[in-house]
């Protein structure tokens, strides 16, 4: 009789343990708030000519599973236009972002550090501020792509994450884009794409 209650108290505290790391972990359900910042930069035909810039955003996540979430945001920078850029702009002259996206992410696994994989779409408004010739306001659709790590303790989560976005139709930068004979500038793949490292904080209900 007391083996068996000393076995049934050694289930609970197994029991008790597993659910406390689940609940310590990188996949928690439910609904989050993130606010978070960092640095976006350019690839490609768009690196000489754009700075490396500051970015930030807020995100509004829901993750109905442990691994698989769906995440609402909206993200902004400031990137300063390099004078060494083919447009010959003028220190201090800035290409403002502000966006929105909708993304899906999956975790790779259920660790108290959660790995995970993202993509989803997305679109920005870029204005420049101070009039660069060759560089315009303008709305550009992109595909946000990207991974991390994320983490949750009691009530707060933690996010790190690398993303890519591959952007279209870059009038912002007409520039730099040299179009190949039959090539419709309405709707293009650029030859530069987006690219941010960001560390995010929020809580969980």
């Amino acid at each position: 009789m007391r083996g068996a209650l000393m076995g049934l108290a050694g289930l609970v505290l197994c029991v008790g343990s597993a659910e406390a790391q689940q609940e310590a972990g990188g996949g928690k359900r439910g609904l989050s708030v993130t606010v978070g910042g960092g640095v976006e930069g350019y690839t490609f035909a768009l690196a000489p000519a754009i700075d490396l810039g500051a970015t930030y955003g807020v995100t509004l996540g829901l993750m109905p599973t442990r691994r698989v979430g769906l995440e609402f945001g909206y993200s902004g920078a400031v990137n300063e236009l390099d004078t060494g850029g083919p447009s010959g702009a003028r220190p201090g002259v800035d290409l403002v972002r502000n966006g929105a996206y909708a993304a899906t992410t999956v975790g790779l696994t259920s660790s108290a550090v959660q790995p995970y994989v993202m993509g989803g779409v997305g679109f920005s408004h870029y204005n420049v501020r101070g009039g660069v010739p060759g560089f315009n306001d303008d709305i550009v659709g992109n595909i946000p792509v990207g991974a991390g790590m994320r983490t949750t303790f009691g009530s707060i989560t933690a996010d790190a994450r690398l993303q890519y976005n591959i952007l279209f139709n870059q009038q912002f930068a007409s520039a730099l884009r040299v179009p190949t004979p039959g090539e419709s500038m309405n709707f293009t793949i650029s030859p530069g794409g987006r690219y941010s490292g960001t560390l995010n904080l929020g809580v969980l209900w």
